[in-house]
């Protein structure tokens, strides 16, 4: 299968290595991250652009199976702050995106996010979406642009990725890297707001085993949820990291609040039974294991 990578950032690159063992794949982005991606990718076509570029897009797109898209798109702090500049990128620019495809044979695979839901009991695929956040308001809006497409689509309503698999650049950091980091550097951690949200963390291995048997598979116009259905408070995960600091490494490390009187939203609690039954999947990863083997990792980077 051909397939087309827009933007090569953490997931995207990580995508990339996993996809090309099996699939011919090119990547479109700014460029920024090439030459460490080219050392390593050296079977992926990497080419410097702008997907705005009407006309490279219709170009690299003629002959292309299918198209994952990896675009920065914020999160709930970055769309608060600049809802402007989220709408742009979500919205204007994801329409501008999907016009300027004109291969009929096409398919889309768009990484969305849990947001999109509101914070009930559990949702599910056909739950009402009723996103209480900018950025779970904008996804959601990306989600509808592409279903009112003419594009077949599958579309992944995603909770936090984290962890490295196949590929690792050390300016890549989700919150998990940025916690480690600056264990080692400063030995300290900084919450954002009162630390109380709830998170839903799938390592990156199990997201991709899935990402692979959703591609093979070849459904189309799809939505599935991805999640551990587990959630945990952003402090646990810093006290976790913060005793994982002191016994294996002798480092006290400071826990530091930033907005600590604003209680950030909860990623919405979504059940992955669909993906499970089609795929016979589950994401059963221990995290605290896998905080471990990060440790390692991010230390010897």
């Amino acid at each position: 299968m051909k397939i087309l990578i827009l933007g090569t950032g953490y997931l995207g690159s990580e995508i990339a290595f996993s996809l090309s063992q099996n699939h011919s794949v090119t990547c479109i982005d700014h460029g920024n991250n090439f030459s460490e991606i080219s050392s390593s990718l050296k079977n992926v076509k990497l080419i410097e652009g702008d997907i705005k570029d009407t006309t490279l897009i219709k170009n690299v797109t003629k002959d292309i199976d299918l198209i994952c898209y990896c675009i920065g798109t914020g999160g709930v702090i970055d769309c608060i702050e600049k809802p402007d500049h989220y709408k742009k990128i979500n919205v204007d620019d994801f329409k501008q995106l999907l016009k300027s495809i004109t291969n009929p044979n096409c398919s889309f695979l768009l990484l969305s996010s849990a947001f999109v839901y509101s914070d009930v009991e559990k949702n599910f695929e056909d739950t009402l979406t009723d996103p209480k956040t900018i950025y779970g308001q904008l996804r959601l809006e990306q989600e509808s642009v592409l279903m009112q497409s003419n594009l077949s689509y599958t579309i992944l309503r995603m909770s936090n990725i984290y962890g490295h698999q196949n590929f690792y650049i050390t300016k890549f950091d989700n919150v998990i890297d940025k916690f480690i980091a600056n264990i080692f550097q400063n030995h300290e951690i900084f919450l954002y707001g009162d630390g109380t949200q709830l998170v839903d963390f799938v390592y990156i291995d199990n997201f991709l085993n899935i990402l692979n048997q959703i591609i093979n598979k070849k459904f189309k116009n799809e939505i599935y949820n991805i999640s551990n259905e587990f959630r945990i408070s952003i402090s646990d995960i810093a006290n976790n990291m913060k005793n994982i600091a002191k016994n294996q490494y002798d480092i006290s490390v400071l826990l530091q609040k930033q907005f600590a009187n604003d209680k950030l939203p909860n990623i919405p609690y979504t059940s992955s039974s669909k993906i499970q039954k089609n795929f016979s999947w589950k994401n059963s990863q221990n995290i605290n294991s896998k905080l471990k083997f990060m440790f390692e990792t991010l230390k010897n980077s």
